[in-house]
């Protein structure tokens, strides 16, 4: 599962590859959606789940504000 996890964070990175990145608005998006990735994995490793929970926990994160990159792109807002 864990390749499945790097498979995604892949992608993600490459998704970010169409946005304005030295915009702050999309940096913050970024820094967030990291953090949450982050809290997911301290909430799994506190309940003591296993790899592959955590693993679908971190992927579920890294994609749950996916769609606010496009709205910042299109409307400038969140």
């Amino acid at each position: 599962m864990l390749w499945i996890l790097q498979k995604h964070l892949t992608l993600f990175q490459e998704y970010l590859k169409d946005y304005d990145q030295n915009n702050d608005k999309v940096r913050l998006k970024i820094v967030h959606t990291y953090g949450v990735v982050k809290q997911a994995e301290e909430v799994c490793r506190r309940r003591n789940l296993d790899q592959e929970t955590t693993s679908l926990a971190k992927i579920i994160a890294l994609l749950h504000d996916i769609g606010r990159f496009e709205q910042l792109k299109r409307f400038d807002s969140f």
